[in-house]
């Protein structure tokens, strides 16, 4: 967000200066990167905004940025890898990282690159029609991918990649830098999510208040004369029934100034008797809150102690019960990436086998009351049409053969998503449809819809009505 508000480019570009430093380390997600005397922070929001530091930067790498000397900040945007220059080593055939974007039911979409998206197909995940994406994939997560085509349309495909197959290194993002994905390993479960922490410790304490008995007699010496005085208030300034020096006798012409001395001593030690007893009262109701208190915070801390155990407990348990979800979702991508390999035969004939997956698709998705009603047309495979789909990629065999399928029953004509139409001679919309020397009428028919490069079919219809397979390409690709 500051990076979009432009927080961080609001700086007067006379202060900013180009430099070449070194990476020295990453510390609170901040990199520090030595230059000529000086040393650079580098936040993630000036390398690759949204990504962690350590996915960009490592120690020990080169880069080059724009220094400012007030803040210190070390904009290194403009060393990044262009897209297509840090995907360049990528080859058709290579299994590489990806992370997934979004998923829906029927497709979903990856990060190749940050900057790169890639829709990948229902067919590219799961040989099984009914499969639910959004079962197989979760977003965010990081999984190998295999690269069919590369450069300015990327396709990839997750099926058919065994475990042993190690992905190559993801692409770095800056010269130098570390590859900005990595597989994921495993948590293991067995170990505490959440480290022990050890009990509270109440902390007691007494009161004590000592009290002197007010009818005890304390002889309080004459302090030296020369003696400092005390940094604090004396003891014997708390007790009331220290002795007390006589007073002069008064002469014939004094009058007593007050009661005497005996009678004022009886009502002070009476008055201090009655309040020495309230402030023993108030100590032992002191004391008896203390109590109270004490044996509530045992309470309380042994009650956190369990809850604390029980929080550990239940995250340990999703940790194990999300671990389990990956790992049952990777098992079914694999078991849905392989079925198309594992339950058809193998032959010989090539177009043999082919026919075999339509009919299959007949007998699997033509309910069996309906069959009589819904049979296999005639249809040919034409001189290209093999060919063609051996040199297709992205889009299972399968899939061809379902949408076959649904032509020679004329399932397709009642389709709106197969976009069934005549091929024409041109782009014009008036053009007239291409015809044979035969008289043979040629037709188009959507194998994909809504993503790069859709694959369709192209086929002929030949004057007695049975279908001729020409072949199988991209969108743009009008030949027959």
């Amino acid at each position: 967000m500051a990076t979009e508000a432009g927080l961080f480019d609001n700086v007067q570009t006379t202060a900013r200066v180009r430099l070449t430093g070194v990476v020295v380390g990453i510390v609170a997600d901040r990199a520090m990167v030595k230059l000529d005397g000086r040393v650079g922070i580098v936040p993630d929001a000036l390398a690759f905004p949204g990504l962690p530091l350590e996915r960009s930067l490592q120690p020990g790498q080169e880069v080059t940025g724009l220094y400012d000397a007030d803040s210190r900040w070390f904009d290194v945007r403009e060393s990044r890898l262009e897209p297509d220059v840090a995907l360049s080593s990528y080859a058709a055939g290579d299994v590489v990282l990806v992370q997934v974007e979004s998923v829906e039911a029927d497709r979903a979409s990856v990060f190749l690159h940050p900057l790169v998206t890639v829709d990948v197909t229902h067919s590219a995940v799961t040989s099984n029609p009914l499969d639910d994406l959004s079962d197989l994939l979760t977003p965010g997560e990081v999984l190998p991918a295999r690269v069919l085509a590369t450069g300015g349309e990327w396709h990839l495909s997750l099926l058919d990649i065994d475990d042993d197959e190690e992905p190559v290194a993801a692409a770095a993002l800056f010269a130098g830098g570390p590859p900005w994905l990595v597989a994921a390993i495993p948590a293991d479960v067995s170990e505490p999510a959440v480290p022990a922490t050890a009990p509270i410790e109440v902390v007691s304490f007494d009161v004590e208040i000592d009290v002197a008995d007010p009818h005890a007699e304390t002889h309080v010496p004459d302090a030296p004369v020369n003696a400092p005085a005390p940094a604090g208030p004396s003891p014997a300034m708390f007790d009331r029934s220290r002795a007390v020096r006589p007073r002069p006798t008064p002469g014939p012409a004094e009058a007593p100034a007050g009661p005497p001395a005996a009678a004022v001593e009886s009502a002070s030690t009476k008055s201090m008797s009655l309040t020495i007893a309230s402030l023993q009262a108030e100590v032992r109701t002191a004391k008896r809150q203390r109590d109270e208190v004490h044996a509530q915070a045992q309470g309380f801390a042994t009650e956190l102690e369990h809850l604390r155990t029980e929080l550990r407990q239940v995250e340990d348990q999703v940790r194990r019960l999300t671990q389990q979800l990956e790992q049952s979702r990777t098992k079914l991508r694999k078991s849905r990436s392989s079925s198309s390999t594992t339950d058809a035969p193998a032959f010989a004939d090539p177009e043999r086998g082919f026919r075999f997956l339509v009919e299959r698709a007949w007998a699997t998705r033509i309910p069996t009351a309906e069959q009589p009603n819904c049979p296999l047309g005639d249809y040919s495979l034409g001189p290209d049409f093999l060919g063609s789909l051996d040199a297709l990629h992205g889009l299972a065999t399968d899939r061809v053969a379902d949408v076959v399928m649904e032509v020679v029953t004329g399932k397709a004509a009642l389709s709106g998503g197969r976009e069934l139409h005549q091929l024409r001679t041109d782009d014009a919309g008036g053009s007239p449809q291409r015809l044979r020397e035969d008289g043979a009428r040629a037709w188009r028919v959507s194998l994909q819809s809504n993503t790069p490069a859709a694959r369709r079919l192209h086929y002929w219809v030949l004057p007695d009505g049975s279908i001729e397979l020409a072949k199988v390409g991209v969108h743009d690709d009008m030949s027959i």
